[in-house]
């Protein structure tokens, strides 16, 4: 039986990996009502901002990866990193402590053959893929001389289960009446989200049906760049960070998603929640979510003129559109926030049972 866990994130912003940090602190609450979690995180980080509604969860602010292993000393029988700079920490608590740590790793590429990092992969006790892409890069790592398979699982990543503000949700399609909408929310980082393709092809598609919005949500360095390239074509929208994300979901008739690189795209799981088609890339773990013609439509990657035509095919068959928006809300138990719960959950009991 687990009574204590310690969670690690210390990423300054709040993206995909944190909101799924805070999904798993708060349902595996709900599945352990006594269970005492930790939550080190940098001082100021926006992930603060989220948990301060959750049940017994002791905060460690820290302003440098050295600090808070005092603080939490033997506390927490085990220690969950949730991003790279958290694996550097838990390590480190390791060798001091003894406790064991699993790694997530949240990104499609192979970990950096060094030192450190060999060190870090080889004590943790388990070693989390939230895709079978990201998996498969796990194992390729350390050009094969770890001994990886028998300590890497997949666990998905979970949609969120918020519902929508009706008023607010009323009011954005009342502001978008008569028109197309078509979504998107990600980082404003073209190299990571794509946003170029879209413009590209959203462009192109605004000469054929100019009756159509672009709402952009997130924040990132290349906004000037993109607002910038957009700046003679009023009909896109950058919103910038929301943290009702939900209820302009609602207000979309179809879902955006060209990122260039990504572990899996939890944001699709919400979009995919809340009855939403979808057009996205081909890439990394993608198409684990997003079955072509059969739960969405996927394109080229980087590829704007595919894009394009899978936009024009989908906005002119209706028919086409209600199959992917059911079969995409069919195919979300294997993704919810009680079943990764669950997953960790049966995780972090074996590695104490070994132990």
């Amino acid at each position: 039986m687990i009574y204590s866990i310690a969670h690690v994130n210390l990423a300054r912003t709040l993206r995909g990996g944190e909101r799924q940090t805070i999904l798993l602190i708060k349902f595996l609450k709900l599945l352990h009502p006594d269970l005492q979690q930790y939550l080190i995180c940098r001082k100021n980080s926006e992930i603060l901002k989220f948990t301060t509604h959750i049940k017994d969860l002791t905060v460690i602010e820290i302003s440098s990866r050295l600090q808070g292993h005092l603080k939490l000393a033997n506390k927490a029988q085990i220690i969950s990193a949730h991003e790279a700079k958290a694996v550097h920490w838990a390590s480190i608590h390791h060798l001091l402590y003894r406790t064991p740590f699993t790694i997530t790793r949240r990104v499609p590429q192979q970990i950096k053959n060094t030192y450190f990092n060999a060190l870090n992969y080889e004590n943790a006790a388990r070693v989390i893929a939230i895709s079978d892409r990201i998996k498969d890069e796990i194992l390729q790592s350390f050009n094969g001389k770890l001994h990886l398979h028998d300590k890497t699982t997949l666990i998905y990543s979970a949609l969120s289960h918020i519902s929508a503000n009706n008023d607010t949700v009323k009011a954005l399609r009342e502001h978008y009446q008569g028109l197309t909408v078509f979504g998107h929310i990600g980082a404003y980082v073209d190299k990571h989200k794509g946003q170029k393709v879209l413009i590209e092809a959203g462009i192109k598609f605004l000469a054929k049906y100019p009756n159509t919005r672009f709402i952009l949500l997130g924040k990132g360095k290349d906004e000037e760049e993109l607002k910038e390239l957009t700046r003679n074509y009023p009909q896109f929208e950058w919103l910038g960070f929301k943290n009702n994300v939900i209820d302009y979901i609602e207000a979309m008739d179809i879902f955006l998603f060209p990122s260039r690189n990504e572990g899996l795209g939890s944001t699709l799981l919400d979009v995919m929640d809340h009855n939403v088609p979808i057009i996205a890339s081909n890439v990394d773990g993608i198409p684990e979510i997003i079955h072509h013609e059969k739960t969405g439509l996927l394109h080229e990657n980087g590829n704007s003129e595919d894009l394009y035509d899978n936009m024009c095919r989908l906005c002119n068959d209706n028919a086409l559109k209600e199959t992917l928006i059911t079969n995409a809300k069919n195919s979300l138990s294997t993704f919810t926030p009680e079943y990764m719960a669950k997953c960790y959950s049966r995780m972090y009991e074996d590695i104490l049972s070994s132990k």
